[in-house]
């Protein structure tokens, strides 16, 4: 139990860290993309509306010469920096012209592979390798295509993208190997109580059995000298029942100390689950109540065989407790795939609202129902445990057909 909340503490803390840790890093990303692509997209607006020229005034004018259409200020230096070319298609994507004048990597051919497949595309603003184009409309039905070289700004972006990656990685690893060195001292106060917890048990279930042993004792002397009345039966009656709560809480405590030790063998699940069966199918059908069993024959597993004969009793208890007036329980055993699968299904009259919950020590969905059927809220728990330890896996459901019901799942390893 401390090894899984401590690997919860693990995992929620480092999926946390790295959400944040995330969203960080895209956001740093993403402004910094904006910002190296907007600065292209601030010249092509000016090349744009100049029939991609720059403006003479930007060469010539004054420092301060500010452009139109809320372009940010660009100095006399960018025309001499930016390095550009452009291409005129026809309406049906002809080259018409091309100029590379203003760039030296680039030559004609290059040029019209790259305005074609801007032309295929079909956008009108985009990238093609590390240029950034804009695809303008002119009045005569041409497109004027421009491309700016952004190469500088995408290293930079792309630097700074591995960059912050790599430190990510880095971060998310030092703050994990501090998250699992401190995760054992946070837990550690947990596992202080659970072990006290562990031992109260321990030594209160002890402490319980030798009164209860004189308490019967006792309870069958008056039997034998005065006979059995209501009073003896009654005693007796609720000296099973605090037997079989004390023998369920050593039970689980020694499931939670790792000292309960299953003998293991390979045994015929479908005859041990017929087995337990019956005794439970004749109380159902005397009380008027539709008890089916649908077993597949010869389904073995390797388990302890006392075990698995508690798991079966404690699901059938408890859907023979909680069955609705006149209802059905049904019982089947299949094979999925590697698996054994056990359902036990019982008609409710008011379904329970917390499903999970019911695997929980103690826990008792209606108090009153409970105190009236014997039942403590935790066989369920004693169940989970048990196939738990067979490396199983049990699970509860509920469904509405024409009554409400609610199912129990084990699902243990096949041996075969």
């Amino acid at each position: 139990m401390i090894e899984k909340l401590r690997h919860k503490f693990i995992y929620t803390t480092m999926a946390s860290v790295f959400v944040v840790m995330g969203v960080i890093l895209v956001i740093l990303n993403v402004v910094n993309y904006t910002s190296a692509t907007q600065r292209a997209d601030e010249i092509l607006t000016v090349l744009s509306e100049n029939q991609g020229e720059f403006p003479e005034l930007l060469r010539t004018g004054p420092p301060e010469f500010s452009l139109p259409n809320g372009v940010p200020n660009l100095n006399a230096e960018v025309p001499f920096e930016t390095r550009f070319f452009k291409v005129t298609l026809s309406d049906n994507g002809d080259v018409k012209r091309i100029d590379t004048s203003r760039i030296s990597s680039i030559d004609s051919e290059t040029a019209m592979t790259y305005a074609e497949t801007v032309y295929a595309s079909d956008e009108l603003k985009g990238y093609v390798d590390d240029y950034r184009f804009w695809s303008v409309e002119q009045s005569n039905g041409d497109y004027l295509v421009l491309f700016v070289d952004n190469f500088r700004e995408l290293t930079t972006f792309r630097n700074f993208l591995f960059s912050s990656v790599l430190i990510g990685i880095a971060s998310l690893t030092m703050i994990a190997l501090l998250v699992i060195y401190s995760s054992k001292r946070i837990v550690a106060p947990v596992q202080e109580n659970l072990d006290r917890q562990k031992q109260f048990i321990t030594d209160a279930g002890h402490e319980i059995k030798t009164p209860l042993t004189i308490i019967s004792a006792n309870n069958d002397v008056q039997e034998l000298l005065e006979g059995k009345t209501e009073w003896t039966e009654s005693t007796r009656k609720q000296i099973i029942r605090l037997d079989g709560l004390v023998e369920d809480m050593l039970s689980l405590a020694r499931i939670d100390e790792g000292n309960f030790q299953h003998e293991m063998q390979t045994l015929d699940f479908s005859h041990l689950v017929e087995q337990t069966s019956q005794a439970f199918k004749l109380i159902n059908e005397q009380q008027g109540r539709r008890f089916t069993i649908q077993i597949e024959p010869a389904l073995t597993v390797k388990a302890d065989e006392k075990a698995l004969e508690k798991v079966c009793a404690i699901l059938l208890d408890n859907a023979t407790k909680y069955v609705s007036e006149q209802g059905e329980i049904s019982l089947t055993l299949k094979r999925e795939k590697k698996k054994a699968v056990l359902n036990v299904m019982n008609t409710v009259e008011e379904m329970p609202e917390n499903l999970e919950r019911l695997f929980d020590r103690f826990y008792r969905e209606n108090q009153s129902r409970t105190q009236s059927t014997g039942g403590y809220g935790i066989g369920l728990s004693l169940a989970q445990a048990i196939v738990e330890q067979h490396e199983g896996k049990i699970s509860v459901a509920s469904r509405v057909d024409t009554q409400s019901c609610i199912e129990f799942s084990v699902q243990l390893p096949l041996a075969n």
